[in-house]
């Protein structure tokens, strides 16, 4: 009798156990789908901006041919046209640097929601922020860059306080070492759903057989 009570606590230990790692799935393939969408959402504010560049390039184009010819040998009217195309330039610079600074922005909101959920800290070469190559810098799951040397003086940097060549060499560091940690982290969940499932059908077989079990010794105490 002790042995099927111990049957039964065991049976629906796993089950919950099982159950609880499939909710635990469940709500990682939803957290999943959540980052693809906001993924898609930061492309396409992306494509906006490339769209924005080349409207500014195509204004700037326009206003070169709208130009009137200018006699070289009037050194005013030379003038003016070169402080006219400065400040077209300028204006130019000063969209690209606004765009810039709202991609940075977006490719930390969209990298952001990944490293949290995963919460994953990944280390980064020194060498990319012109550091010794004893020192330590580290990538935490919010994205503050934490930077240690070996004199014990330690610095907490922002992702996006960084220039966009900086920031291009540290995504191209940090992405092959989550793609490892997620291939190890779902190899681990594969494991341990694949052990629960056996172990539940293992169960609710030795429970299909004590169920039976009373009528077949009712029947041979009749014979």
């Amino acid at each position: 009798m002790q042995s099927t009570e111990s049957t039964n606590t065991q049976e629906d230990s796993t089950k919950q156990k099982v159950s609880s790692t499939e909710q635990k799935v469940a709500s990682t393939e939803q957290k999943v789908a959540s980052t693809e969408q906001k993924v898609a959402s930061t492309e396409q504010k992306v494509a906006s901006t490339e769209q924005k560049v080349a409207s500014t390039e195509q204004k700037v184009a326009s206003t070169q041919e709208q130009q009137v010819p200018i006699d070289p040998n009037d050194v005013n009217a030379k003038t003016l046209a070169q402080l006219n195309t400065l400040m077209e330039e300028s204006l130019q610079i000063y969209e690209l640097e606004d765009q810039k600074t709202n991609i940075i922005d977006d490719l930390h909101n969209a990298l952001q929601v990944i490293t949290q959920f995963l919460g994953f800290s990944t280390n980064i070469h020194p060498e990319i922020f012109n550091l010794p190559s004893d020192a330590t810098v580290t990538l935490l799951p919010n994205l503050k860059i934490i930077i240690k040397l070996t004199n014990g003086k330690t610095e907490t940097k922002q992702f996006t306080d960084y220039a966009p060549e900086t920031i291009t060499k540290i995504v191209e560091h940090v992405t092959p070492q989550l793609l490892e940690l997620i291939k190890a982290q779902k190899s681990y969940l594969t494991e341990k759903i694949t052990f629960l499932r056996t172990a539940t059908k293992q169960l609710s077989t030795l429970s299909q057989l004590k169920e039976n079990l009373p009528s077949f010794v009712a029947s041979t105490e009749e014979e």
